[in-house]
């Protein structure tokens, strides 16, 4: 008897996944950034990057993405610290939700990424590369194959960014510790196209 009311629901899953349309899709992305209030002296800067997403099913899929930023620092004379332009390049993987499927699409997204840091030595914030875990959500507007877009990714740092000075104008590694202090945010815009 429960294997005749098991069959229906096998038979309607499998029918689903066939008609299930994957999506592949690349979108551009611009807007602004901006660091935590511990990373002293940053301004708002540019956003920029682009991102390709996997959805095998309407619910559920993959991004591959890049993500750059530049952010002026402001100078601090007392430790001898020049203005510099900090810039930013990452790149990530995430796994994103499509919470509601459709014309108007919002979701959710987080996973993990790698971030390059430079430019900015003579701000006290040396070249490095730290460890950063993007999440964020966003609204997709889609327009038959072209989308339209906004979203807000949070990347919260793993290692220390900012090291400050040890009292006579050269970075050190005491100072702000790692993630949630020194995190930076990113608002961006987005156009794509979806290959069906």
């Amino acid at each position: 008897m429960r294997k005749f009311l098991f069959a229906p629901a096998i038979l309607s899953l499998v029918a689903f996944a066939a008609q299930a349309d994957s999506e592949l899709s690349l979108v551009l992305e611009g807007g602004a950034s901006h660091y935590d209030r511990s990373l002293s002296g940053s301004n708002f800067g540019a956003a920029y990057g682009a991102r390709l997403s996997l959805m095998p099913i309407p619910y559920l899929g993959v991004e591959l993405g890049y993500l750059g930023t530049r952010n002026n620092l402001n100078g601090d004379t007392t430790n001898g610290l020049q203005a510099a332009t900090l810039s930013s390049n990452e790149g990530y993987a995430d796994v994103r939700v499509n919470v509601i499927p459709g014309p108007v699409t919002p979701y959710v997204f987080g996973g993990y990424g790698l971030t390059w840091l430079s430019g900015a030595a003579v701000a006290g914030v040396p070249d490095d590369h730290v460890n950063t875990l993007p999440f964020g959500a966003g609204l997709d507007l889609n327009l038959g194959a072209f989308k339209i877009g906004g979203r807000f990714q949070y990347n919260y740092l793993f290692n220390s960014i900012f090291a400050g000075t040890n009292g006579n104008g050269s970075p050190t590694s005491a100072g702000v510790d790692k993630g949630g202090h020194s995190d930076f945010w990113t608002a961006t815009l987005a156009l794509g196209y979806t290959f069906h």
